[in-house]
């Protein structure tokens, strides 16, 4: 789904799927697991000593700072250009140094600088400095553990992790045919119906299962529904049509019983029948949702 995310860049992945040598489970380290108007940021230093407030965004291909809040860090910002060689108006692309995570590197971490304050104060973005996308860890494994509230990683893998379990398959599609690159993955269920959905921490909700796929899922009843939810955040706040599910699981785990389950409204962007389905927070906020960025996996553990 779309919410303030420019569209202009667009970051191209190569998946391997061929066979490695496995590694044990690597050492993780990270922060506390902060809560920005109701969804997971952490608390980031800078090689400055300067700290932000960052959101943790799955569902975004570009890392994001608020343009005020770079130039009180005194960041040299380029000027974003689309496609014709042109500036973009508003738009700006700058570096993060040493970015880290209580006592864990990220490095430095290229970022769009673009007017985020005016969309916080219009309710449009939980209150943040800017926010982490999942490029932030590429071909590392991420956790975000919503039962002990932490968020931990680790250095970059260059071997093959073996899954701990039932593991579902991460790809980058488009998000719609001339969207930006989102992370995709297999193994969750509607229903016992399985669907493939975006990862998408800044999704309030559990389950959107988007119009193509409504039919296949055997979803045509619910669908008819005439119930709405005002989802925040999401395009930039939109009506979804909600019912409920009698069960929405990851593999053979079942997450939530009688769960809402949402349909897209009239303003809710489509992703041109690419995948089934979004999940987010409130489908995570009682597990340990790890994404192995080096090995493209997801497993979730530890539901309470």
């Amino acid at each position: 789904m779309r919410r303030f995310r420019p569209y202009f860049l667009l970051i191209l992945f190569f998946i391997s799927n061929l066979p490695a040598a496995r590694a044990q489970v690597p050492a993780l380290r990270g922060t506390k697991m902060l809560d920005c108007s109701g969804l997971p940021c952490v608390d980031v230093t800078l090689a400055s000593g300067k700290h932000l407030r960052l959101l943790v965004d799955t569902g975004n291909v570009n890392s994001i700072l608020d343009t005020e809040v770079a130039k009180g860090l005194g960041l040299a910002v380029a000027p974003a250009k689309g496609a014709d060689g042109k500036p973009i108006a508003g738009y700006g692309i700058s570096v993060l140094a040493g970015v880290k995570l209580g006592d864990a590197s990220l490095g430095d971490v290229k970022i769009v600088v673009m007017d985020l304050a005016s969309e916080v104060k219009a309710n449009h973005m939980p209150a943040a400095d800017g926010a982490l996308a999942y490029t932030a860890f590429k071909d590392r494994l991420l956790e975000l553990d919503y039962v002990r509230r932490t968020v931990r990683f680790s250095d970059r893998l260059t071997a093959e992790l073996a899954c701990p379990g039932f593991c579902g398959t991460i790809t980058t599609p488009t998000f719609g045919k001339e969207g930006p690159p989102i992370v995709v993955s297999t193994g969750f269920s509607v229903n016992s119906k399985p669907i493939t959905a975006q990862i998408d921490t800044l999704f309030t909700g559990t389950m959107l299962i988007y119009p193509p796929s409504v039919k296949k899922l055997d979803l045509s009843e619910e669908a008819k529904t005439t119930k709405k939810q005002f989802v925040k955040y999401t395009d930039g706040g939109v009506d979804m049509m909600e019912t409920q599910a009698k069960t929405e699981a990851f593999g053979p785990r079942v997450l939530a019983k009688d769960a809402p389950l949402y349909f897209a409204g009239p303003a809710v962007h489509l992703p041109d029948e690419l995948f089934d389905a979004t999940v987010g927070h409130a489908l995570f906020e009682h597990s340990v949702l790890s994404l192995d960025f080096h090995d493209m996996k997801l497993w979730m553990t530890q539901e309470l």
